[in-house]
């Protein structure tokens, strides 16, 4: 969800100002996440992305057309200290995508433990990607700033999968 389809970074960015000391880290800094753990209902107020709705209609694409499962894979903070991230990630699919449903990693490193043959991930997250890959899986990965390529792929893959690829 976070960085694909919610925006996190930039919700986080706005009231925090730009990451300190992020280095090569896709993480936020442990004294800004403590200010933002602090926020109530803190994944419930997340913006959608840009385009998250053309992101959302063409993997339903995937589960209306060629009858796949579809899922939003998220994940709880592993410090555990966001006590409401569960509950609030659940009433923020319902509120935006009624229609999805929502599975928890339970933590973002693990993720790929719900690989099956075939499945397709998209996300954010170097290390989510690369383990998901190490499965066996596909990935589409979203680059921060490069969200139409993300869709561009994604577009590819069905019409690849539909057998209409030209």
């Amino acid at each position: 969800m976070d960085g694909v389809i919610a925006d996190f970074d930039g919700f986080a960015e706005q009231v925090l100002g730009p990451r300190s000391d992020l280095g090569n880290s896709e993480k936020w800094p442990p004294e800004q996440w403590r200010q933002l753990a602090k926020i109530k209902n803190l994944y419930l107020g997340l913006p959608k992305m840009p385009q998250a709705d053309q992101m959302v209609e063409l993997c339903r694409r995937f589960r209306d057309e060629l009858g796949w499962d579809l899922y939003l894979l998220t994940a709880t903070p592993k410090g555990n200290d966001i006590p409401d991230s569960f509950h609030d990630k659940v009433l923020w699919t319902q509120i935006y995508y009624p229609d999805l449903r929502v599975r928890f990693g339970p933590y973002s490193h693990n993720k790929a433990d719900h690989y099956c043959e075939g499945d397709v991930l998209i996300d954010d997250r170097t290390s989510n990607c690369d383990a998901w890959l190490a499965r066996g899986g596909q990935v589409i990965r979203v680059k921060k700033n490069q969200y139409s390529q993300a869709l561009k792929e994604l577009e590819l893959l069905f019409r690849t999968v539909k057998g209409t690829d030209s």
